[in-house]
């Protein structure tokens, strides 16, 4: 068991914060994809705004004319031109904001992510002490600092705005549809200003949320070490798996490159091994059937090894004998031949 007054000044191991992820647990910024969705809502209204504002011209001008008909008539048509209006302004604004969010939230959670765990009931949220203890945390502080901050931006645009245009709103009942133009520029104007601060203050949020997580998943030596433990397993596990790494560090070097005599049948290659004075016996290296074999005749002669056709000595050793083996007893004295004829005996 850990100490509990260990300090967690270990940074999450890539193990710990994989697992947080799995059960959900990763940095938020809900101030960011806020701020991609406002975005991405502002400019399709700046890339649209003139078309959106001949709609709305005409529409006035339409209700104008409806006023010389029929009550029923004139409700009829006018419901007709607001719903056409509303699906080709509002419709394609919807989908814009829905798309922006969705990217964003992908962009801010690297990615998509499914689970369960936020979901199941907590007794710590409803508990007073913990709900104090956080109150006082880091996170809290960043928050109120972040709801102060964006008060102030936003008051001080709504107040820029409202001194750029209040002019224009007094006299737009006396200036008539020609103000409209007017006011739509400025409006394009705020919509800038505002985008601006909300993406940046959302990228800032961004990375303010992401160094709180990996402060909050910070850990202790204890815990670090105990999790390098479970990771290497115990000690008789690395015991084994040395001694495994010792054996396959012992046995003899494989492939073409280290045979001295190949024994070739039909569609079959054997490569063996044998220096005066290195082995007491020569030994399987290499071994081939099929294309393989093809590709393994090229290499043996590219690196001039002694090549001998015996197709019934190969067939033998392929069947009976396995790579880094010794030669059996009972083809002692044809393997002997094979390197008597190949001038290495």
């Amino acid at each position: 068991m850990s100490n509990t007054s260990e300090e967690k000044n270990h940074a999450a191991t890539p193990k710990k914060l994989s697992d947080a992820r799995k059960k959900g647990q990763i940095p938020r910024s809900s101030d960011f994809v806020r701020a991609a969705g406002t975005c991405a809502g502002l400019a399709y209204l700046w890339l649209r705004g003139s078309v959106i504002l001949d709609r709305c011209h005409e529409a006035l001008l339409l209700t104008d004319k409806l006023q010389n008909l029929p009550f029923n008539i004139a409700v009829r048509q006018a419901l007709v031109l607001l719903i056409e209006l509303t699906l080709a302004t509002v419709g394609p604004l919807l989908g814009t904001l829905v798309a922006a969010v969705i990217l964003a939230g992908l962009i801010a959670n690297g990615g998509f992510i499914f689970s369960l765990e936020p979901m199941k009931p907590n007794l710590e949220k409803i508990d007073p002490f913990q709900g104090l203890k956080r109150m006082a945390s880091a996170r809290s502080l960043v928050e109120v600092g972040k709801t102060l901050f964006k008060v102030m931006v936003l008051s001080s645009t709504f107040l820029l705005f409202l001194l750029g245009t209040w002019k224009t709103m007094v006299y737009l009942p006396v200036c008539g549809m020609g103000c409209i133009g007017l006011v739509f520029t400025e409006a394009k104007l705020l919509c800038a200003i505002g985008a601006g601060a909300l993406l940046v203050g959302g990228l800032i949020d961004l990375l303010v949320q992401r160094a709180l997580f990996l402060r909050e998943m910070r850990m202790t030596k204890t815990e670090v070490t105990r999790e390098l433990k479970e990771q290497q397993g115990t000690p008789e596990l690395k015991s084994e798996r040395r001694r495994l790494r010792d054996e396959a560090a012992g046995e003899p070097p494989l492939g073409v490159h280290r045979a001295t005599l190949v024994l070739r049948g039909r569609a079959i290659l054997v490569g063996l091994r044998y220096v005066r004075d290195e082995v007491g016996v020569p030994v399987l290296v290499c071994r081939a059937e099929g294309e393989a074999a093809s590709d393994m005749l090229i290499q043996a002669r590219a690196l001039r090894v002694h090549i001998v056709d015996d197709h019934v000595l190969a067939h033998q050793l392929i069947s009976t004998t396995k790579l880094g083996d010794a030669v059996p007893a009972q083809h002692f004295e044809p393997v002997a031949k094979a390197l008597f004829a190949a001038g290495l005996a």
